[in-house]
């Protein structure tokens, strides 16, 4: 294959033994790996990268797609179809899924990612922050709070309190993820021994809903309460991202961060002490107060 025919896939960069921290890029990546495609995963993490691509975008000689659904549809085309040994009653089933699992999840990791002001504040706007370049890492955490927000805007036009919100996804999350454990059940995968596009989908919105060291942790604990669907990750992990590192690469372990916190505050306080006790040396002595008690 020549490097003009050579398939490519602009991806955001992954963490926390995820292949991407972004949604639509993971299912991309996930879906490659699962039909087998020789794909070469590029980063965006250099200006040439940011300004030619939006991720995720697959490549192949003059053609880009731009979407997970673009890309399915045209790899399918090239004889990469992982739900070709599905049934017409199974392909029926796995699209009313995938809907649901679109409708319900995407809108509980929009707002985990962006609009929980903790998780935002203290976790995902400083990560994208430090991983993509200079102005990017603006432009785009920018666009993706305003897509998050728009999204919110769509489904629910009238309310504005993100905790009702909030309780409302969660809600619409408990019911998805309810219909999802029953569907699973004790199999590997939703039809079979392989993934289809389904586990695809539902992997790339349940595995960073678990696995990113989220402040706020309450849609975790709400995914625990299904073990199916926590043994349905790690086994999508085991069996195609067994080599991601589990380590952080961008932001330091919390520990590290509270011990260097601690050392900055020590330092801080004696910086404070010292100076303030300069002031009242310095202002006793201007007022004779100091200097006539010595004599």
């Amino acid at each position: 294959m020549s490097q003009q025919e050579k398939f490519q896939l602009y991806v955001y960069d992954g963490d926390y033994s995820l292949p991407s921290l972004d949604v639509e890029c993971t299912k991309s990546i996930l879906y490659t790996a699962v039909a087998g495609v020789p794909v070469q995963v590029k980063l965006l993490n250099s200006l040439k990268h940011c300004l030619l691509y939006s991720a995720p975008t697959f490549v192949h000689k003059n053609l880009a797609f731009k979407s997970f659904g673009e890309i399915v549809l045209y790899l399918r085309t090239l004889n990469y179809n992982i739900d070709n040994k599905l049934s017409a009653n199974q392909c029926s089933e796995s699209l009313a899924l995938t809907n649901l699992v679109q409708a319900k999840l995407k809108p509980v990791a929009e707002f985990a990612y962006w609009l929980d002001q903790r998780n935002c504040d203290e976790f995902t706007n400083v990560w994208f922050m430090k991983a993509l370049p200079i102005p990017f890492n603006y432009i785009h955490t920018r666009r993706f709070r305003d897509k998050a927000v728009g999204l919110m805007e769509t489904i629910y036009p009238v309310e504005c309190n993100l905790e009702v919100l909030k309780e409302f996804i969660n809600r619409m999350a408990t019911d998805c993820l309810s219909t999802l454990s029953t569907k699973l059940g004790t199999n590997d995968y939703f039809f079979g021994v392989t993934p289809s596009t389904l586990d695809v989908i539902a992997y790339a919105y349940l595995a960073p809903l678990m696995k990113l060291p989220f402040p706020s942790t309450e849609i975790n604990s709400i995914i625990n309460m299904w073990p199916n669907l926590v043994n349905f990750v790690k086994r999508i992990d085991t069996d195609y991202f067994a080599d991601l590192p589990k380590q952080p690469k961008y932001l330091k372990q919390p520990e590290k961060t509270t011990s260097s916190d601690d050392d900055v505050s020590y330092v801080a306080i004696l910086i404070l002490t010292v100076s303030a006790t300069s002031l009242i040396i310095g202002f006793a002595f201007s007022r004779g107060i100091l200097s006539s008690s010595m004599s």
